[in-house]
């Protein structure tokens, strides 16, 4: 007998609101709405987080923004053991046993308070080159450690196809966040201030997203913890946490070595730099988010390959043109969005350029491979690509500083990308990319004239975009209409 009283009541009584509700099967149109709200999500949320940095660039300088920058780096390394491989363990378990999520979501927050505890203990006495940022690292390691939480339970609401109100939740804590850092930094109080503002705002989040879980029907709660789910996430953890821990290293060792060098400008001309490229991945973060459930559920890794096509295909048309234009007038977008001070850092912004590419690529392969459980392989791709980095970072950033330290990231991630590329082709997922790629490459090539040689910057950027648009449109109508229609799609919606 169906109860009228649950929420949900009307909807499962429905078998065409049933079938829809089966986790990796819903609607075409479904999909499309939730890519869109997470685009949106991003995009706002990296707009008012980009905004904060450009503020606080401008109000502390290249030397203030290393400082905070250094300490986010270091708080990012310590939490990244916070983070672990819970995440993934969780969808992958959730998968197979969709009636204990809630269980794995309770291990999962149990967990990382006690390693986010550990954490916030180890940087509190642990020896620092920078012994006056000591605060400012501890505050940020509790921030980044609460925002482990939050990803455990947007990766809970994830594992159950709902992710809409996740999506909502980022766009109120990155505001909220912005708005507060921005009016302490303009007030005067500097950057401890800033990140103790960044500390309420993933506060904000916490609580919501443990409201919306709560609502889901999957609450985080002491009476959930059980041996067997905590034991079972634990070992399944492994070895994504091992990934997941390696790959934070990869991309933060660059600022610890900058820092080394005692030069506070590189370490804030190459952060603000890094930030461009890393705010930049909000579309490709938001096609993956969208399109994970999909592979989680395909039928084979050709379908996973199928998959990871449409996603590269779709990522090209953007940034391709970005990593283009880093490249040929990376100074001045540095000096457009931190401000003049920082166009200094334009060769660190062009030598990033071609780490876009493939940080954007390995994300992709990286959650394709971790879906279909393998997991084994992303953590070995993940240790050579830290071994690399660690060898090649060191004498790269004592030779050529900021750029040493850009070309080191750009090796690097090439590397890790090729590799989940082989193994995911291995097993039987290769992305067949065809001609899929050469309607970007093709209108790259011809506003790369104008983008180098117009002296304006503006009148470039205008000219340049309107060349790559017109270009892109006419080859991908005939090389790769698919593209088309998803790019018409999202921007239509």
């Amino acid at each position: 007998m169906t109860d009228s009283s649950h929420p949900d009541s009307s909807d499962s009584s429905s078998p065409q609101s049933a079938a829809t509700d089966v986790p990796g099967e819903k609607s075409t149109g479904y999909r499309s709405r939730t890519a869109l709200l997470f685009a949106v999500s991003e995009v706002v949320g990296k707009t008012a987080s980009f905004a904060m940095f450009a503020v606080a660039s401008r109000v502390l300088g290249p030397a203030g923004f290393g400082e905070y920058s250094w300490a986010m780096a270091l708080a990012a390394i310590v939490a990244s053991f916070g983070m672990f491989g819970f995440d993934m363990a969780l969808i992958q378990l959730g998968e197979r046993n969709r009636d204990r999520v809630a269980d794995y979501l309770s291990s999962s927050i149990a967990l990382r308070l006690v390693i986010g505890a550990i954490g916030v203990l180890v940087v509190t006495v642990m020896p620092l080159t920078n012994p006056d940022g000591r605060w400012l690292l501890v505050v940020l390691t509790v921030a980044l450690s609460l925002d482990n939480l939050n990803m455990a339970m947007r990766a809970s609401m994830s594992t159950i196809d709902r992710q809409r109100g996740p999506a909502m939740v980022i766009i109120v804590q990155r505001v909220t966040t912005a708005v507060v850092s921005v009016a302490v930094l303009l007030a005067g109080f500097g950057v401890l201030a800033m990140a103790m503002a960044f500390t309420a705002g993933t506060a904000l989040g916490t609580v919501s997203l443990f409201v919306l879980t709560a609502r889901a029907g999957i609450p985080p709660r002491p009476s959930r913890l059980h041996k067997d789910s905590t034991t079972d996430l634990i070992r399944k953890s492994i070895l994504p946490g091992l990934a997941n821990t390696m790959n934070m290293q990869t991309t933060r060792v660059d600022m610890i070595a900058l820092e080394r060098r005692r030069d506070p400008d590189a370490v804030g001309y190459f952060a603000a730099a890094f930030k461009l490229v890393e705010t930049s991945l909000f579309i490709s973060d938001s096609l993956v988010r969208s399109a994970m459930p999909a592979m989680l559920y395909a039928k084979d890794h050709r379908r996973v390959g199928e998959i990871v096509r449409a996603v590269l295909a779709t990522d090209s048309v953007f940034y391709f043109p970005v990593a283009l234009a880093l490249a040929l007038r990376g100074g001045d977008i540095m000096a457009l969005v931190f401000g003049s001070e920082f166009q200094a850092g334009g060769t660190a912004a062009t030598a990033l350029a071609i780490g876009l590419l493939a940080w954007v690529t390995l994300g992709t392969l990286t959650t394709s491979l971790l879906v279909r459980h393998h997991s084994k392989d992303v953590a070995a791709v993940a240790g050579v690509t830290l071994a690399v980095k660690l060898i090649i970072v060191w004498p790269l950033v004592d030779r050529y500083g900021m750029v040493g330290a850009g070309i080191a990231v750009s090796v690097a991630f090439s590397v890790q990308a090729a590799a989940l590329w082989w193994r995911l082709s291995v097993y039987g997922g290769r992305p067949r990319m065809g001609t899929s790629l050469l309607p970007a490459l093709i209108g790259c090539a011809v506003m790369a004239p104008a983008a180098w040689y117009i002296a304006s910057f503006w009148l470039a950027a205008i000219v340049s975009a309107a060349l790559y648009v017109v270009v892109w449109w006419l080859t991908a109508q005939r090389l790769d209409p698919a593209s088309v229609d998803r790019v018409k799609a999202l921007v239509h919606r």
